[in-house]
């Protein structure tokens, strides 16, 4: 066994993954269990969430799924005391589950949407990070992980919902420093779009295909082998004992993208 195995191991911990029905998240998931970690799967689709519970529980039950919104403050409140109930423990948390607002500015958004935007992007992680702490601090710590959104870091051409979410998302993540005295490691991750034709798909809608082509074109080499599997990897490396020292950090994993 190579001398660094055992850092990545997630043996005997409890992850608990927001919106692991589908997309990224899922296998953000299957990464986590592949690493010896038990999973707790939320989200809102049902019969979607039983499925990955199922797969990636196997036999041994290993997985488990509740249904949750993770705008209902008192909903979360309850599904994190039922999974600390179920497992014994939780020591990982990730914020995945999130809806697209769309690249109109954050005037241009009607309020239905702005409110359905804020509670699902923000509210939602910020309220599974505050009604998972008890369960952490009783088995003497744990790791939170924020996914945020996929535009760039620094993009000021739209005032998009999306971009307002990250930033106070990116706020929420200097908490880490309150969170580390209960051995609590609170940091975020930007993944980007991992494929050309995603990519692309996602310059269109903005209506600037020329620039998506031309940013294509750069990242082909690098992008053709890129999958949901490499944020995984990012994530594994922040939740578990390989990144037992980092605390209010911003990973970004996009292959160099900042346009």
């Amino acid at each position: 066994m190579h001398p660094l195995a055992p850092y990545f191991s997630l043996k005997n911990k409890v992850a608990v993954i927001t919106g692991a029905a589908r997309g990224m998240a899922l296998h953000i998931a299957a990464a986590l269990s592949a690493a010896g970690a038990r999973l707790a799967i939320l989200d809102v689709r049902a019969q979607e969430g039983r499925a990955v519970a199922g797969m990636l529980g196997g036999a041994l039950d290993r997985a488990r799924f509740w249904q949750l919104d993770v705008s209902d403050n008192d909903a979360v409140r309850r599904t994190m005391e039922a999974v600390e109930a179920y497992f014994g423990r939780i020591d990982i948390l990730i914020n995945s589950a999130g809806i697209e607002a769309g690249n109109a500015s954050a005037q241009g958004l009607a309020l239905k949407q702005w409110e359905k935007a804020m509670q699902a992007n923000v509210n939602g992680s910020i309220l599974c990070s505050k009604h998972v702490r008890a369960a952490m601090e009783r088995v003497g710590g744990g790791s939170i992980v924020n996914v945020l959104s996929l535009c760039r870091l620094d993009d000021k051409r739209q005032e998009a919902a999306d971009h307002v979410a990250k930033a106070v998302l990116r706020m929420a993540n200097m908490n880490a420093m309150h969170y580390a005295a209960h051995n609590i490691r609170i940091n975020s991750i930007y993944p980007s779009v991992t494929r050309p034709a995603a990519l692309a798909a996602a310059r269109r809608k903005q209506g600037d295909l020329t620039q998506a082509l031309s940013d294509t074109a750069e990242l082909r080499m690098l992008t053709n082998r890129g999958s949901a599997t490499d944020v995984a990897a990012g994530i594994l490396y922040l939740v578990s004992d390989a990144g037992r020292f980092v605390s209010g950090s911003e990973l970004v994993i996009d292959a160099g993208y900042d346009g």
